[in-house]
């Protein structure tokens, strides 16, 4: 009896989490469209303004699991979910514009720039993996949370400094014509949405991990992390289906930048570093060897349609290749 318990609390949680999965990604995509629309009504989408906002807001359902996860007590899911979000970023979004659009001329200083940064921040947690540095996880925790947030400051005025090219309107709609209700009773809805879906996400995700005994870290890895970058997918694939290829190519790194430095660095700086060591640094290395290939086709000119089936099939070993599902 208590086995069949168990076993109908596992559906339970499996059918919840898939369904909070689909409603926080379709409500990050219109909640993002709403916000690109209230830029467009409040004069913000200056260049670099735009830009920021772009790959900040792509990044509201890291954060908005980052923080349920840091109040439910289960920080591996966020920092699962930061690393993967990473992963699919580069693995998946890139890799498919590279296959739908011709990525081999976008090279920019700009985005070489912003890739040399996505590197130094993806590697600093590699820190924690240190044995010497193993008796000092709490303190060394708090301390990377806090360099991390500081590099993402470092590369907001990069951005600020470097971006020229003009934010798109990728709906191609009329400022003029929009209605100002409107469109903040959508960003507000959609937020909400966000915010309840996610808290749904993280709970039953924390559920599954502890009735079938899987690390919290890789539950965030492996499944949440997809959900929470469909929102990049559909944006990005949109950008260049419509020629703005290096906004979605920036918004993809940005929005990197974002998850490792920001939210991360939130995450490391408000709780206590406990995650499955072992699995933690099964990820970081695929991160750090996905951030080279992205850096290396674009010193080198652009993404190849080749380059682009390279980075999904190092998606792909990623996903099987990192142990415990």
């Amino acid at each position: 009896m208590h086995a069949m318990d168990n076993e109908m609390t596992s559906i339970f949680l499996g059918v919840v989490f898939a369904a909070s999965l689909a409603v926080l990604a379709k409500a990050s995509h219109l909640t993002i469209k709403s916000i690109e629309d209230l830029i467009e009504l409040t004069g913000l989408s200056e260049a670099s303004a735009g830009f920021i906002i772009l790959s900040v807001m792509t990044s509201i359902p890291e954060m908005t699991v980052a923080i349920f996860s840091i109040l439910q007590g289960t920080p591996g899911i966020s920092i699962g979910d930061i690393l993967g979000s990473n992963m699919f970023n580069i693995g998946i979004v890139v890799g498919i514009m590279a296959m739908i659009a011709p990525l081999e001329k976008v090279r920019s200083d700009f985005l070489v720039e912003m890739v040399d940064i996505l590197f130094l921040s993806s590697a600093i947690p590699i820190l924690l993996a240190v044995p010497f540095f193993s008796t000092y996880l709490p303190t060394l925790g708090h301390l990377i949370g806090a360099i991390l947030i500081g590099v993402f400051i470092i590369s907001i005025y990069v951005m600020v400094k470097a971006r020229k090219t003009p934010p798109v309107d990728l709906e191609g709609k009329v400022p003029d014509r929009m209605n100002k209700r409107s469109v903040i009773a959508k960003v507000v809805g959609g937020t909400a949405a966000v915010v309840l879906a996610a808290r749904f996400t993280v709970w039953s995700a924390s559920g599954i991990a502890a009735s079938l005994g899987i690390p919290p870290i890789l539950v965030g890895a492996k499944i949440v992390a997809i959900g929470t970058s469909l929102p990049e997918l559909a944006l990005d694939v949109t950008a260049v289906r419509r020629g703005r290829i290096r906004l979605a190519i920036g918004d993809a790194i940005g929005s990197n930048l974002s998850n490792v430095a920001l939210i991360l660095g939130f995450v490391l700086l408000s709780s206590p570093f406990a995650v499955d060591l072992a699995i933690f640094t099964e990820i970081l290395p695929f991160l750090l060897i996905i951030t080279l290939l992205l850096w290396r086709f674009l010193t080198k000119g652009g993404i190849p349609k080749w380059g682009g089936i390279l980075l999904i099939m190092v998606y792909i070993i990623f996903q099987a290749t990192l142990t415990g599902l």
